[in-house]
């Protein structure tokens, strides 16, 4: 009789304690940030990144030369929220949080100028890997953008100047 209930005990605490590792390695990106750059007299803090998330979803207010963006992204599932890129197309995206880190995958279907109006819209894809430090002071995010429906010279050629890699410092919890 006493085996069952110890063999009951000892699988209850493991349970408990991978949940609570679990848990305790998630990271909150919540917060607001501005972009990392040298410290000049002249330089004016003309970008913001505000950051707040859930269990379910991470959303996200862009601020870039006075005008504001909004994108909600859910988090590991298969729906899609809305998304507005920092120039202000709108879009589809979704996260999914893989350790301590977020992937957001977004996709926004553009018309350039002169466009057909029977031609169907281009496409342009963007993967964003998000870091947090150790510290939880400095956020970076490497971006890869892909425009898979474009014409391959455009694409090569566009595809270079849009990746990156940018840092952010935390200004608010």
């Amino acid at each position: 009789m006493k085996v069952p209930v110890l063999l009951t005990a000892c699988v209850a605490f493991t349970m408990c304690l991978s949940a609570y590792t679990s848990a305790s390695d998630k990271v909150d990106f919540s917060g607001k940030f501005v972009p990392e750059r040298e410290k000049h007299a002249s330089d004016k803090i003309d970008s913001t990144l505000e950051i707040a998330q859930t269990q379910d979803a991470i959303e996200i207010t862009r601020a870039e030369l006075g005008k504001k963006t909004f994108s909600r992204c859910p988090l590991n599932g298969p729906s899609e929220g809305d998304y507005t890129s920092p120039g202000g197309m709108s879009g589809k995206c979704k996260g999914q949080l893989k350790g301590k880190y977020i992937i957001l995958d977004s996709t926004v279907p553009i018309r350039p100028k002169p466009w057909r109006e029977n031609a169907p819209p281009l496409t342009v894809h963007t993967k964003e890997k998000w870091q947090l430090s150790a510290d939880a002071k400095t956020l970076t995010i490497k971006s890869d953008v892909e425009f898979p429906n474009f014409p391959s010279d455009i694409s090569a050629a566009v595809a270079g100047t849009t990746s990156g890699t940018r840092k952010y410092k935390r200004t608010s919890p």
